[in-house]
């Protein structure tokens, strides 16, 4: 009989650009493994300088027409006004990156770039215009990607480059959870 269960590692990163090398240990009775997640959590930003945007809201802020350099759509403008590109769509902040290696023949099985948030979650939707968008409020359902490698061994090589305090140029401490989705036979 199959079952499925997880493996939970958390990663503690403590200064900028920090690089971690870690292992994740599976069951001996682990036949495949299934599928990964990982979230994160802010320890600790007391000297951390976040810049953030408020969303504009499309019923009170007007969109300026393409080209006039203060919002609207993306583009470089087309009326000779200015050739200065606007830009309505925001950056996510990319935190860091996150790979997996097998000791098998699939070797690197999974590589992710971890973001903090969806920076443009509502720009396309106008039915909650007084409600404030949040990734737990808009979709964000948690479900792992799915995967399929065989667990002939019973490690799982681990890497994780930190990109958020490189970019904010300080030591900002935080965890980052993976959650490895097993199937064991019983």
């Amino acid at each position: 009989m199959m079952k499925e269960q997880v493996i939970i590692t958390k990663i503690s990163i403590k200064r900028k650009g920090e690089r971690k090398h870690f292992q994740i240990k599976l069951p001996k009775n682990t036949k495949f493994i299934v599928g990964v997640e990982y979230g994160g959590r802010l320890i600790d930003h007391s000297d951390a300088v976040v810049i953030r945007t408020p969303l504009p809201d499309p019923f009170t802020d007007p969109i300026p027409p393409v080209g006039t350099g203060t919002g609207g759509a993306v583009g470089t403008g087309s009326s000779g006004a200015t050739d200065t590109p606007t830009a309505f769509f925001k950056r996510n902040q990319l935190i860091g990156e996150l790979k997996l290696q097998s000791c098998e023949e699939s070797n690197w099985f999974f590589s992710v770039d971890v973001f903090a948030s969806d920076a443009n979650l509502g720009l396309g939707d106008f039915s909650q215009s007084g409600f404030p968008i949040k990734d737990y409020t808009h979709g964000n359902k948690r479900t792992e990607e799915i995967v399929k490698v065989d667990a002939e061994s019973t490690i799982i090589q681990g890497w994780y480059l930190d990109s958020f305090g490189k970019s904010q140029k300080v030591d900002i401490k935080y965890e980052v959870n993976v959650y490895v989705w097993i199937n064991v036979e019983e």
